[in-house]
């Protein structure tokens, strides 16, 4: 290929040529080849069709949009290019439809990201846009924001002031450990209980085109209504779209599903958000459960009872033929204690009952164990569960 056909290649040229996009993607093409320009836009545009980290510039975005129409009036003018042509248009509107599909939760995904925070703390952090780090001893707390997101109150006592920026979007932070949980009330009066174990990410103050939070662990939500301006929960996997209503998300980096259990209201699950054809939408009615597959990427609903997923928000667990392995990990979370059951099989055992959290996890497991034929071994921090042993 001469150079002067080199040095004429367009960012569409380039990713329509199978050799070029190859040599693209494996860094063999070389920068004295091709005009610079082309060569950053041609790897931009295959950046966001393969990463939803990627943003454009807003001239780059114009500059784009002017390409494809060029691209398509070549494609007229010569008809050996049809099919090549209207490929690297098709490519590029693609790669800014996912682009455009992300770019509204970049922002707050990205932030929190960046949140380090100790896990192993024994005090739940509020974690203020200034740095400042507020530690809360109490097991069971509250913090409230005023309308305008600069006053914040803690358990109806400590009052703390921050400064909010009318332009630039300032985020706060609560990190709840593992043994402790936390009911914040946002500045759009909206609720939000916290569980053990959990991260929720949100803004001092929304802004006025959206409202969206950003969470790691589970919380119930009871969300203010504004029919203007939805409110977003978004997690690693997935998205919850509301207008105002109750629901229940569990969102554990460690699971392998995302759980969603509606109350009250209506909300859309949005998930598979970097899928080339775009994400996937899902509208949830009262009463239901949504679990999505992390490992197959698939959602499925059934019909459940609400109070078994949201009653620990007032302090019990109401337990219908639940496995043993999943009830340890909710105790395990809630108490922060370690729990390790003897066997698999044992794991899979079910209990169907009534756990009053206002007891200790070693009162709640013993509960459990006079109903099913297990017992229990303490030490320290630990507590072994295996099959109940018969004398001789």
């Amino acid at each position: 290929m001469k150079d002067d056909d080199n040095q004429t290649k367009r960012a569409e040229d380039i990713l329509s040529d199978d050799s070029l996009s190859e040599n693209l993607i494996n860094r063999e093409i070389q920068e004295n080849e091709f005009q610079a320009e082309e060569l950053v836009l041609a790897g931009r545009i295959h950046r966001t069709i393969s990463s939803n980290r990627t943003a454009f510039r807003e001239d780059q975005k114009n500059l784009l949009d002017q390409r494809i129409l060029d691209s398509i009036r070549r494609s007229k003018r010569n008809k050996t290019f049809v099919w090549f042509s209207s490929a690297a248009a098709l490519l590029v509107m693609v790669g800014l439809t996912i682009f455009f599909q992300l770019q509204k939760q970049s922002d707050i995904s990205d932030f929190a990201s960046g949140i380090s925070a100790r896990s192993d703390s024994e005090f739940t952090q509020l974690m203020l846009s200034g740095k400042e780090i507020v530690q809360i001893d109490a097991q069971e707390s509250k913090i409230a924001y005023s309308s305008n997101g600069k006053e914040v109150k803690i358990d109806a006592q400590d009052m703390i002031n921050q400064s909010v920026d009318a332009v630039v979007t300032s985020y706060n932070t609560v990190v709840v450990p593992y043994g402790k949980r936390t009911q914040i009330t946002l500045s759009d009066n909206s609720t939000i209980w916290l569980n053990s174990g959990s991260k929720l990410v949100y803004p001092v103050r929304f802004a006025d085109n959206k409202r969206e939070v950003y969470l790691d662990g589970e919380a119930i939500f009871e969300v203010a209504p504004d029919k203007n301006h939805p409110f977003h929960v978004i997690t690693h996997d997935m998205e919850v779209k509301v207008l105002g209503t109750v629901f229940d998300l569990c969102a554990y980096p460690d699971d392998s599903t995302v759980n969603t259990v509606l109350e009250r209201g209506s909300v859309e699950l949005i998930y598979k958000r970097g899928s080339l054809f775009g994400a996937k939408k899902e509208k949830m009615t009262p009463g239901m459960l949504a679990i999505y597959d992390l490992a197959d990427e698939t959602m499925v609903q059934k019909k459940v009872n609400t109070k078994d997923y949201t009653s620990w928000k007032d302090g019990y667990l109401v337990m219908e033929k639940k496995s043993l392995g999943s009830i340890a990990k909710k105790l395990s979370r809630y108490y922060n204690v370690s729990i390790e059951i003897e066997s698999t099989e044992l794991a899979e055992e079910t209990f169907s009952g009534y756990l009053d959290l206002r007891n200790s996890a070693e009162q709640v497991l013993s509960l459990i164990s006079e109903m099913m034929d297990i017992e229990l071994e303490q030490s320290d921090h630990l507590i072994k569960i295996r099959k109940k042993q018969t004398p001789g």
